[in-house]
């Protein structure tokens, strides 16, 4: 038992440095902030959500006027995707509405270093190559915002974070029920993850032809049909709650949001595209007379100054391409093109995100631009030259962080 748990150790001081790295950041921006992971959560939809279902009740049986919450047949709902909710189920059975979502994000946030950094280790990266780029993900393109507290919305993303770091680690490794499984999972925090489907299930049918090269595709898929059942049955959860709530099977509510009622072209439209993609490319220019910057706190900024993982994965594409060593190949291709679809999807969304800094709803894509920067196997002479990148986004998002959470003016 000891000699295991010294091989567990050793196996992972990569883990236990980087960890300890975002656990000492995590106390220096609460230090600024004043959020502890044992701060009060006012924002403890899922907690309510898991509340009423352990009642025996599908709304939250009241309104909470500082939420929000969709309205159907004159009660209240949460709407947002649900598993959250089912995650935060133990917790409400011993501590009902107060559960300690400081705690579990901080938890998860500690889960996702070792997802991370897992995976790389599976993808073949030495231990200095996966300190950094695990860092590069975690520290700079937006992620941190997410894990300092356990709102609604930030928690939703930090788990679908973790979740399809989860099923990419798997699916690469060819245990499909896993990665089917966790990727449904995904689905149930943040809904148009759904789309990147299609990677993971290359990744699948890449490791098992590597097992059995000699077997059929067709014969490949109906000999593991097995790997549906997880993913059919969560799909099934939430499909069944869905029309049991609002009518609809593919209606998680948020269309049910006053704020999505009253606007005149709905929670999704192409009128919002042309100023959703001006508030992603804007520079923060000064204001007026002032001579600082004025980085806004609403719906987003440069996504390359603030998710700087997007242009390294595009360099480390373009640097593959002319290598010629993965052109032919489709996750080469997909990979960029599903990210663009996503970035394109969420800015017909009638918001970016709303208060934050940064580019919250790109944080979803990062996991899989990882994916992509680690197959493809960036050069050291062009990993040196993202350090700069690294750098700025790491500022960006600890100043920036500290910054908005405390509601300081920046003109």
């Amino acid at each position: 038992m000891i000699q295991r748990l010294r091989g567990f150790v050793s196996r992972h001081q990569d883990a236990y440095l980087l960890s300890g790295a975002l656990l000492c950041t995590m106390f220096v921006i609460a230090s600024f902030i004043g959020i502890w992971p044992w701060s009060h959560n006012w924002y403890n939809t899922y907690s309510l959500q898991a509340v009423s279902w352990l009642e025996g009740r599908l709304d939250l049986g009241q309104d909470y006027s500082w939420l929000e919450l969709a309205i159907y047949d004159g009660k209240y709902y949460c709407s947002f995707p649900p598993f959250p909710s089912l995650l935060m189920l133990p917790f409400a059975l011993v501590f009902g509405t107060q559960t300690p979502d400081g705690f579990i994000a901080a938890a998860l946030a500690i889960v996702t270093v070792f997802e991370a950094l897992q995976l790389a280790r599976e993808l073949g990266l030495k231990e200095g190559e996966r300190l950094y780029w695990c860092g590069f993900l975690l520290f700079a393109n937006g992620w941190l915002w997410l894990v300092m507290n356990g709102y609604v919305w930030f928690i939703a993303q930090t788990l679908c974070f973790l979740l399809s770091l989860a099923a990419i680690r798997h699916a690469y490794a060819g245990r499909g029920g896993w990665a089917l499984s966790w990727w449904a999972c995904a689905v149930g925090c943040r809904p148009m993850c759904a789309l990147y489907l299609p990677v993971l299930m290359i990744l699948l049918v890449r490791a098992l032809r590597q097992r059995q090269p000699d077997t059929s595709l067709i014969r490949l898929v109906l000999s593991h049909l097995r790997w549906a059942i997880g993913p059919v049955l969560i799909a099934a959860f939430y499909m069944w709650l869905n029309w049991a709530r609002f009518g609809n099977p593919l209606e998680f509510g948020h269309n049910y949001l006053p704020e999505f009622q009253r606007a005149e072209h709905g929670q999704f439209s192409l009128t919002y595209l042309k100023d959703n993609i001006k508030a992603m490319l804007r520079f923060p220019l000064p204001y007026g007379d002032s001579t600082k910057l004025n980085w806004p706190q609403v719906n987003g900024t440069a996504f390359y100054l603030v998710n700087p993982l997007i242009l390294v994965s595009a360099a480390v594409w373009f640097s593959a391409f002319r290598r010629r060593g993965e052109s032919g190949k489709a996750l080469y291709w997909l990979l960029p093109l599903l990210s663009f679809v996503y970035a394109l999807f969420i800015a017909c969304h009638r918001t970016l995100g709303g208060w934050h800094f940064g580019n919250r709803y790109l944080v979803d894509i990062m996991p899989w631009l990882f994916l992509g920067v680690i197959l493809w196997k960036p050069s050291r002479r062009l990993t040196r030259l993202t350090f700069p990148l690294m750098a700025l986004g790491t500022a960006l998002q600890l100043v920036g962080t500290v910054v908005t959470y405390n509601h300081w003016p920046l003109h």
